[in-house]
């Protein structure tokens, strides 16, 4: 085959090789050819000849060309780029690497942001690569403090100055100068820079902290950390704020009880502060909790004495003392169960008597009652019975005189306590008895007692003892009469009243007694009973029991 031929065969492959397409223009085959020739012997292309294929609508083989001139050059391009990266990463100009060496790759995989892996580390390490090793090692601490400090906008994964310092700074909580904070501020560090902000009001925190707890003297409680319960205590002791319950248990729990009597002393005294000026008692000077007057004044509204009231009148605290009277004098109602209203004279100066376990004037409780202002069986009346009856035992232990015995006896049945009733007769040695009036006032208090408490066999034979000690006095035919009352046994009963009027007794009392029997009876029904018979004995002479079939 000759030349033409084989230029003819060449030609067209270069025309197939460079997507010549359909080229029609015989005329410029030969410069197509030259262009083609150029090409793929790696000779760079003249502007002139990009422009002629692109007259000619040759964009294919443009390309196609283009990219083969690129790769031609690609070598040196790689060349370059391993030279930088050399530069980047420390790598030591003698160290001989070939452009294959895996150095490069792992070079190129960092500079991509890839982390580099254990197996990468240990080939770099040998080839004594200390330098770049450590870079490494600076780049990933950086990598790691930008998330940690929110820094993450900046993009670049080389650890730069000044923020990698800065922000190695605060990851050792190390203060930050005034420049590297204004630096983080001028380059719009916000995140990082409150991060800054926290860490210095920690370590003010800290210094605080320390202070307080030498101030209030527990430099030895061993947690010192700011996130402690004790540092936000110890700041509201300062701020004189008021402590929680649930801090007051956790400073018990602790044993820090001398910070729990701090708090309880400022509450103290400011409350007896708010005491003086509502109990108008402002003009008394001390103001510390420990005085008398703040332990009556915060007790004034339902534990006041009489014994705190003559020390406020004492102390010239003259309308304090007045307030303390009359929140005295309601207490005192509500002790003796007073409902509604009361008058002050006389019944506070009685409530004080007894109070102080004093005797009351009989004529002037018998006068109250009769007036109706005095219950025959409240709380008042059964406290003044209460008083004679103790009165009247002591008289007996001090004189020995035995009538004192049926009084005290009686005080105690009227004071609602049979039980000490039957107990000052319990021991009576009956054969030293001599006077018959003596002894049947003793059997009928006794009997009476034994009726207070339902036992009416007891009853009845004591009653029976004192008739026979005296058979002319009323008193025993009178408390027979009421046990038959009791038994349901109403004209037996009533047979036991004429005889009491008989011996003594007038109509009157036979009638205050048998109204008392039908008030005292806790049974209904029974209640009922006992009015039915006595209006339909006389309907006019017992019309006060048609209340009790109501």
């Amino acid at each position: 085959m000759d030349n033409s031929e084989l230029q003819k065969r060449h030609f067209a492959a270069l025309r197939e090789k460079y997507q010549v397409g359909q080229y029609k223009s015989a005329a410029s085959d030969a410069f197509l050819y030259l262009i083609l020739r150029k090409a793929e012997l790696g000779i760079q292309m003249t502007d002139l000849e990009f422009q002629w294929l692109a007259e000619n609508r040759l964009l294919r083989s443009i390309e196609v060309i283009s990219l083969q001139q690129y790769q031609a050059e690609d070598l040196k391009r790689l060349e370059v780029n391993f030279l930088s990266l050399r530069s980047k990463y420390h790598i030591p100009e003698e160290l001989d690497l070939s452009i294959a060496s895996p150095v490069y790759s792992i070079l190129w995989k960092l500079d991509a942001g890839d982390v580099p892996t254990d197996s990468e580390l240990k080939l770099l390490t040998s080839y004594d690569l200390v330098a770049t090793i450590n870079l490494i090692q600076d780049i990933l601490n950086f990598s790691r403090l930008k998330v940690s400090h929110k820094a993450t906008r900046h993009l670049d994964h080389f650890p730069e100055e000044p923020l990698y310092s800065i922000l190695a700074k605060l990851d050792v909580r190390e203060p930050l100068s005034d420049f590297e904070a204004d630096w983080l501020l001028e380059h719009d560090f916000e995140e990082t820079l409150k991060i800054h902000w926290q860490q210095e009001d920690e370590r003010k925190a800290i210094v605080e902290f320390s202070d307080l707890k030498a101030k209030y003297q527990i430099d030895s409680f061993p947690n010192a950390s700011i996130s402690s319960p004790l540092y936000a205590i110890l700041k509201k002791l300062k701020e004189k704020q008021n402590l929680e319950n649930s801090e007051c248990e956790w400073l018990e729990q602790q044993k820090l009880t001398q910070l729990i009597a701090i708090d309880r002393n400022r509450k103290d005294v400011k409350l007896f502060k708010e005491l003086k000026a509502k109990y108008q008692a402002t003009q008394y000077k001390t103001s510390a909790p420990s005085s008398k007057l703040f332990l009556i004044l915060k007790n004034i509204e339902f534990e006041i004495t009489e014994d705190d009231i003559q020390w406020l009148i004492k102390e010239e605290l003259l309308e304090t003392a007045e307030i303390a009277k009359e929140i005295h004098f309601k207490l005192l109602k509500v002790k003796y169960q007073i409902v509604g209203q009361l008058a002050v004279d006389p019944f506070y100066e009685i409530m004080l008597k007894l109070e102080r376990e004093e005797r009351l004037d009989p004529k002037q409780v018998i006068q109250l009652i009769e007036e109706g202002r005095l219950s025959r069986h409240g709380k008042i009346t059964t406290a003044y019975y209460r008083l004679e009856a103790i009165f009247y035992e002591k008289e007996y232990q001090r004189t020995r005189n035995m009538w004192n015995l049926p009084s005290a006896s009686s005080n105690w049945r009227k004071a609602d306590e049979p039980q000490n009733a039957l107990k000052v007769t319990e021991n009576v040695n009956w054969n030293k008895v001599q006077e018959s009036d003596l002894k049947s006032a003793l059997w009928v208090t006794r009997g009476a007692a034994f009726r207070d408490l339902d036992h009416l066999d007891d009853a009845r034979k004591c009653a029976t003892q004192a008739m026979e000690c005296q058979t002319n006095s009323h008193q025993p035919y009178t408390l027979l009469g009421a046990i038959c009352y009791d038994r349901g046994e109403y004209e037996e009963g009533d047979k036991w009243f004429v005889m009491a009027v008989e011996h003594g007794a007038t109509a009157n009392d036979i009638d205050d007694e048998i109204k008392r029997i039908v008030r005292m009876t806790k049974d209904k029904d029974k209640r009922r009973e006992v009015a039915g018979y006595l209006l339909k004995k006389d309907p006019d002479r017992y019309g006060w029991a048609n209340s009790y079939l109501k």
